[in-house]
């Protein structure tokens, strides 16, 4: 008996059955088999009774005996009694968990101040009720979460119910005693067929002796006689049974081995069953376990896709020994397949679905800040804006005030979670209590420099129910200095001259630029005119970004190609790369040019083979192609040219596109994609070129763009073309400017994020004597939004080979503000790097937050379940009985018949000629001593 792949219980088990019974069928066929059986036992009673007449009355009822039995073997015979061994597939009734993950399971479970998640209730549910430790009793139980991937993820895989895995235990030890009675040296059986054949050959020769004693002195007793041949008959036929039955029924072992004599064939079969070393042999698959049901199910998907879930279990699994599909969820379905199109698969599968529903139907009054948005960097007195996005429940519309907090950041005692105590402005709002997200706008102008923390408040109505998401904060730096920024040009194109011009108008940026082809004394927006790239550390480290317009790769000498991979790694400057269709093809076809290999580095791109721009990109395109964004794009701050995301996308959707793109290969295995050239006659294997992309370089960062057309962007605002730009050189630059020490600088991918996401850390750090760092790790501090505080390990980045650089990850799993804090040194020459990520939720998971009744009551009446909410006064308890009373086990008995055992049907018809001819010997010997035909 063995467990297949977890899956089934697979047994084997002897059979033994009439196949001569099988020929028979109909009551006619029965009735004649039995009449003529009758009758020939009665003819041979008769015929027999009459040629015995003469006689002693004991001997004539041996020989009716013999001949009786000698028919019933020949019955016997005819009836060909055989043996099979059947396999027995037992496939366990299976009961699938589906845990819903998205981000809206983030929100309070009940109306009470201080209630738990949704996510933590099902967590305790799982992890602390007996539901799953009750259901193994019966049910392979699977557990699966439900976010925003397309087909659910297995988070628990079913086990064999404990009363399958008790009888499979039990098997295998009937099993192992019958094979360790199989090594035993003589059966029952055996030793009692053996005594009978003893007691035969007894009394065969006293019957002998008997027999001379009476031909010697006629007139002795016949009765005594006629006993004895009556105890040599049955126990001839007594012993040949047993012996013969074991010996037919033990065919794997000889008969010397039934005897307890050497078994040879039987050692060398069992040796030939042994494994053979070197042979692969059937892996156990190992079951997955959960150790950390927090952990596991943790609300961090952008998207609900019950639907996909749904389907995604009919298809993987069998709806013959599917005994139920629990659901725990909010019911809000917002991405994939809507519900309604899964009912139809369950009506047909007829599978009970038992939905639990986690939330409130009713929101009751309260007001939270959802989102606050705060630019990281700003310059004094320059104003900017603050937006933050509110949502309110309870019904009509709620007035309240809306207060802006800010404050010098200062050390806290309590670990940060203290709000700034200064009011700079306040708004009185009015916005719909139906669960609708709304904004607020306010502006600041900083006067101080300096780390500030900012924060969002509001005054709730009396009526309001949770204090906890009433403020929001922040934390944002007043940098004094101008930024300090070097554009490079191939030519004089459109791109080019646009961005010149705006960051030659930006206040707080000093601009530099180099166009290649251009003419001595030709006048440019610019404060410096370069006829050449810095060839100097002095020069080079002046500069926080160099934004390059399809630059001419061949004109900068190697020492300075050098020189700009040192600035970018150890000194966190920020590149920006414009490709373009003249200069770009031209250093890809410089084969031997030891540049080449440091300049491919540069890009978080890979480029195509081919060589040349016409072949591997496009140039002068008849159609415009709009981006096809990528999920990270959302969280990318430069590509926000409004307030907020949805607002921006909606101006990129409206933005008609462009025409061209460099050949692109794939993305680098540590960079990020935000947008792909997305007309799908250019896929290369079955990828879309790259068109927006960016990696970490040491501690610097490069973003690379597929062509120059984004001045396209203008015919929409000019706002949003500054807007780009202008946050892109500032969000490259931000190790440079946000350098808290010459021992080093930390950069995190994404100042911005949702719930769930991994943010990657990168450090680039340097020891007392600013030689680059070497620790086998190092460990910052990260400080969530509740106040917890947990370390970030760091560890040399080796794919880079550059000392000295770190990196490192984590997962925000609330909303809020995360500060991460990484100290160096101790003392007077401690140094405290930081970085701070602000984490939201996305706009379709708040927009609903009321559990959604409706669609989950429909689920469980389609398939006959039953739908449990989880409203305050129901306990976990109550959840794991009902769940456990209503879904009934299913499983499914598979039976494989095997083929007959030849060599027991050659054992038995051996047997039974045994059988037959000891009675006709004895029978004709007794005739012969009685003197009858």
């Amino acid at each position: 008996m063995n467990e297949t792949m977890s899956s089934q219980i697979d047994s084997s088990r002897t059979v033994y059955e009439f196949a001569g019974l099988a020929n028979v069928s109909g009551w006619w066929l029965w009735a004649a088999l039995i009449g003529s059986l009758a009758l020939i036992v009665f003819l041979c009673v008769q015929l027999y009774r009459r040629d015995v007449g003469n006689l002693p009355p004991s001997v004539g009822r041996v020989l009716i005996l013999m001949r009786l039995i000698s028919i019933a073997v020949l019955v016997f015979f005819f009836l060909d009694i055989q043996r099979r061994t059947q396999r027995e597939i037992v496939r366990p009734s299976e009961v699938v968990v589906l845990v819903d993950t998205s981000q809206s399971m983030a929100l309070a479970q009940d109306d009470n101040v201080g209630s738990i998640s949704r996510s933590q209730r099902v967590a305790r549910i799982l992890d602390k009720s007996d539901l799953l430790e009750t259901l193994d009793g019966e049910h392979r139980v699977s557990v699966y979460s439900v976010g925003a991937a397309d087909e659910p993820v297995l988070l628990r895989s079913g086990q064999l119910p404990v009363a399958d895995q008790e009888s499979a235990e039990n098997a295998a030890a009937e099993s192992g005693s019958q094979e360790r009675g199989k090594a035993g040296d003589l059966s029952t059986m055996m030793i009692c067929g053996i005594m009978a054949l003893v007691v035969c050959l007894i009394a065969s020769v006293i019957s002998l002796i008997q027999g001379i004693a009476q031909t010697l002195s006629p007139g002795g007793s016949q009765s005594r006689l006629g006993f004895l041949f009556t105890i040599i008959a049955v126990s001839w036929c007594l012993g040949i049974t047993l012996c013969g039955t074991d010996y037919s029924v033990q065919s794997e072992r000889s008969f010397p081995g039934l005897l307890g004599m050497a078994e040879t064939e039987a050692a060398e079969s069992e040796d030939e069953q042994e494994p053979v070393a070197g042979e692969p042999q059937p892996e156990a698959v190992p079951q997955q376990v959960v150790l950390d049901w927090q952990e596991a199910v943790v609300a961090s998907a952008a998207q609900s896709r019950i639907g996909d879930a749904i389907e995604g279990v009919l298809a993987t699994h069998d709806p013959t020994t599917l005994a139920g599909l629990v659901l725990l969820s909010d019911g809000q379905n917002n991405g994939g397949r809507n519900l309604s199109s899964v009912l139809g698969s369950l009506r047909r599968t007829e599978i009970p679905v038992y939905p639990v529903g986690l939330g409130s139907s009713r929101p009751p009054t309260n007001v939270r800040v959802v989102d606050l948005d705060v630019p990281k960097r700003v310059y004094p007195e320059d104003k900017f804006a603050i937006s933050a996005v509110l949502q309110a429940t309870g019904g009509g519309e709620l007035t309240f005030d809306v207060q802006l907090l800010d404050e010098l950041e200062v050390p806290e005692s309590d670990g940060g979670k203290t709000l700034p105590t200064e009011v700079v402005d306040a708004k009185t709002v009015t916005i719909p209590a139906d669960g609708t997200l709304s904004g607020v706008k306010f502006e600041l102008q900083p006067a101080s420099v300096g780390k500030r923390h900012l924060a969002i408040r509001v005054i709730p109505p009396a009526k309001d129910q949770n204090e906890s998401d009433d403020a929001r904060d922040a934390r944002y730096e007043v940098v004094a200095r101008k930024m300090r920024v070097l554009t490079v040009a191939g030519g004089p194109t459109r791109e080019y001259r646009f961005v010149r011009n705006l960051l030659h108008r930006e206040a707080s940026i000093r601009l530099d630029t180099w166009l290649q082809t251009g003419q001595q004394g030709m006048s440019q927006d610019a404060d410096a005119l370069l006829d050449e790239f810095p060839d100097t550390a002095a020069e080079m480290f002046e500069y926080d970004a160099v934004v390059m317009f399809d630059p001419d790769w061949t004109k900068i000498p190697a020492e300075s190609i050098d020189l700009l991979d040192r600035w970018l790694a150890s000194q966190a400057g920020g590149l920006v790369i414009v490709a373009g269709p003249v200069f770009h093809p031209r250093w890809q076809r410089l084969r031997t040019d030891p540049r080449v290999s440091k300049i491919a580095g540069f890009f978080p791109v890979t480029f195509s083979g081919r060589g040349l721009f016409s072949s591997s990109g496009r140039e002068g395109g008849q159609d415009s192609w709009p981006l096809d964004f990528t999920p990270e794009s959302r969280r990318a701050d430069f590509l926000w040219v409004t307030d907020d995301a949805r607002g921006s996308f909606e101006v990129w959707d409206r933005f008609g596109g462009v025409y061209d793109y460099v050949g692109v290969k794939s993305a680098k295995p540590a960079s990020k994609v935000y947008a792909y050239f997305s007309d799908p006659t250019t896929m290369i294997s079955d990828s879309l070129p790259v068109y927006l992309a960016s990696q970490f370089y040491g501690a610097g960062r490069v973003f690379f763009q597929g062509s120059g057309e984004m001045w396209r962007l203008r015919r929409e605002s000019d706002v949003y073309f500054d807007s780009y730009y202008t946050k892109l050189v500032r969000w490259v630059s931000e190790g440079r400017l946000l350098r808290d020490s010459n021992r080093g600088v930390m950069l995190v991918d994404n100042n911005r994020a949702m719930v769930g996401d991994t943010i990657s850390v990168r450090a680039v750090l340097t020891d007392e004597q600013f030689e680059p760092l070497e620790l086998p790790e190092v460990k910052a501090k990260l400080l969530s939004p509740n106040g917890r505080i947990v370390d970030v390990r760091l560890t040399p980045v080796q794919e880079e080979n550059k000392p000295g650089t770190y990196g490192g990850r984590f997962i925000v799993r609330e909303t809020g503000n995360y500060q991460l804090l990484l100290t160096l040194g101790a003392g007077r020459s401690e140094v405290v790097l930081e970085q701070n990520v602000q984490v939201g939720l996305p706009e379709m998971e708040l927009e609903r937050p009321k559990r959604n009744d409706g669609d989950l009551q429909t689920l469980a009446d389609i398939g006959g379940g039953s739908y449990l909410k989880i409203d305050p006064g129901v306990d976990d308890r109550q959840v794991s009985n009902e769940l456990t009373e209503n879904i009934v086990p299913q499983p499914q008995l598979t039976i494989l018949p095997g083929t007959p055992d030849p060599l027991f049907t050659e054992r038995r018809n051996a047997v039974i000629l045994w059988l037959i001819a000891g009675i006709l010997t004895m029978e004709w010997v007794i005739r012969r001593l009685h003197k009858l035909a």
